[in-house]
């Protein structure tokens, strides 16, 4: 189960009016309206700490290959 809490915001009155055009057009609520797109903002962020994550994860793997690469044709030669 979970619950809603009630909050109040300050928003420009242009977006308000954006928000409310949209509203109307999708026959939704303000406040889901803006739940959802409060949704997609968070997980747009958790996509790029894990873009972010991943690309430290490849240059710390290619070092790692290299490293190996190198010790495995130093022991090839000897």
């Amino acid at each position: 189960m979970y619950s809603k809490q009630k909050v109040t915001v300050t928003i420009d009155e242009a977006i308000v009016r954006e928000i409310d055009k949209l509203s109307e057009e999708m026959n939704e609520t303000r406040s889901h309206l803006i739940e959802e797109a409060l949704k997609a903002w968070r997980r747009g962020q958790v996509e790029q700490e894990l873009i972010d994550g991943y690309r430290a994860m490849a240059k710390e793997d290619a070092k790692t290959a290299e490293q190996n690469l190198a010790a495995g044709k130093e022991a090839v030669i000897k």
